[in-house]
Order: C-alpha cells, then sequence, then structure tokens
C-alpha cells in the first residue's frame, strides 16, 4: 500500500505499521470491554431519566435496580 499514489492508502498503510504490535494483541486476548461499556451505558441512561437525586444512596439503588437482575414478581413472606 505505501507504494500507491493515493494518499489515503497511504495513511492507511502508516497506521496499519505504526498499530502492527496492538492489532496482533487483539487476537491474542478476545476480551473486550463492551460489558462494562453497555453497563456504563445503562447507569448513564438512569442518570438522565433521573435528572438529578438527592444522594448517592439512591443512585445507586436505582442502579441496583436497574441492572441487578432482580426478580420483583416473587413475593416473598
Amino acid at each position: 500500500m505505501m507504494h500507491s499514489r493515493l494518499e489515503p492508502m497511504k495513511t492507511l498503510a502508516r497506521q496499519f505499521r505504526r498499530h502492527w504490535d496492538d492489532i496482533l494483541v487483539c487476537f491474542d486476548h478476545p476480551y473486550t470491554n463492551a460489558i462494562l461499556e453497555g453497563l456504563n451505558g445503562v447507569i448513564r441512561h438512569v442518570k438522565t431519566r433521573a435528572r438529578g437525586f438527592r444522594n448517592m444512596d439512591y443512585f445507586s439503588t436505582m442502579i441496583y435496580l436497574t441492572c441487578g437482575r432482580l426478580d420483583l414478581n416473587t413475593v416473598t413472606t
């Protein structure tokens, strides 16, 4: 690609060359942070939907209620 006359192709080749080790590490370690990013999105949504909390205890309670996979249909006596 470095022999191309198109400047975008040369830029792409330079980026590949610069980040080649990081690209190969991706195949050695198949772990991603997708789950954490999804959880972060849910927490942001809770924060936006509430438009403020009285204190951090209420905020953490809403996070547990939203993300905790609680079965609220069962009634314990």
